[in-house]
């Protein structure tokens, strides 16, 4: 069945939450500039199911809730017998079955199976993990078995555009070169620098908090706009759309910056053909410490505010030892 990119982002959306209402999901496309009702949201879901796209809306726990479990994750290496293909298939069907099991996959190199288990306690997973090494005795020449603690339990994401794997690559590219950076300036401009190349940005920029948390001090600027020491080298918290990520710790994104009541200047950007604008929280420890924000002539899929979403946290990451540094303090 082919699906269409309001489908993907359903699927998307449904995969974070099974509990969204048609009608939020109607509010996010609407956000991307799709012009949908509620009561389309719901027909398409009525398709996707008839059509098994969707066989069942499942729950996602806390992650604290799962790391007070046991949890184990066991590698499998397998010997060949003749009956090894038939055995793989009882595994996979065990996998499904099983309550207890709740990640199984193929893998390559050293071992050939990786399962994830989720017990309620210390004897459960005994009991359970003997019966399953006993089970598949006859193709388990070795195993491992890991105690694991759950920070992060993602929902499944629905992904389905070609150029995502590229765009990975492209994040990559862009955090190796900011990691060999010694200095936060440098960091910065390689940040900016990099949405311009990779993600075919007009222009990028990223605003730090001053000292007195009440405005975001313009410090690097990429593409088409290079001067930091126009209007907007200096935001207050409470002003515009940067402002608005910085004091909510939210981002803010559109496919119709022309229309979209946040973008100060409509003219402007119809004058340059402007589509989209993307603009992300830098966080420490919790609290914001600048914005990273970007303007494209092309509409952004679910898949690249995604993405964007995950490469803000990423430098967020890359740049929290300059948080609490001398320098940092110095910059702003």
């Amino acid at each position: 069945m082919l699906l269409d990119e309001i489908d993907k982002v359903i699927l998307h959306e449904l995969g974070k939450n099974g509990r969204i209402s048609a009608y939020h999901i109607a509010n996010i496309l609407h956000e991307m500039d799709y012009k949908i009702t509620d009561r389309a949201i719901r027909q398409r879901l009525k398709r996707l199911e008839n059509r098994h796209v969707i066989l069942g809306y499942s729950v996602i726990l806390n992650p604290d809730f799962v790391s007070q479990k046991i949890n184990r994750t066991i590698l499998l290496k397998f010997r060949y017998t003749s009956r090894l293909s038939d055995l793989i298939n009882e595994l996979i069907i065990y996998s499904k079955d099983s309550t207890f099991c709740v990640f199984s996959g193929k893998t390559s190199g050293d071992y050939d199976w990786i399962l994830h288990f989720v017990f309620d306690n210390i004897e459960q997973y005994e009991l359970e993990s003997n019966n399953f090494l006993q089970r598949f005795a006859e193709i388990v020449i070795d195993f491992r078995s890991y105690e694991t603690k759950t920070f992060k339990l993602s929902p499944y994401s629905f992904f389905n555009n070609s150029q995502l794997g590229e765009r990975k690559v492209f994040v990559y590219k862009i955090l190796e070169s900011v990691e060999k950076s010694r200095y936060l300036q440098d960091k910065l401009q390689l940040i900016v620098d990099g949405l311009v190349k990779f993600f075919n940005a007009t222009f990028a920029r990223i605003w730090l908090l001053d000292r007195d948390k009440q405005y975001l001090i313009l410090k690097c600027s990429a593409g088409k706009y290079k001067n930091i020491n126009g209007e907007f080298s200096k935001i207050p918290i409470n002003s515009l759309k940067i402002g608005h990520i910085a004091k909510t710790g939210k981002p803010i994104f559109t496919n119709d910056v022309v229309n979209d009541n946040r973008i100060k200047y409509h003219e402007w950007a119809k004058k340059e053909k402007l589509e989209s604008f993307a603009g992300y929280p830098l966080k420490h420890k919790g609290k914001v410490m600048g914005v990273i924000a970007m303007f494209t002539k092309k509409k952004f899929t679910i898949d690249d505010f995604e993405l964007l979403e995950i490469f803000s946290e990423k430098i967020s990451d890359e740049l929290s030892t300059h948080f609490n540094a001398q320098e940092f303090l110095q910059m702003i």
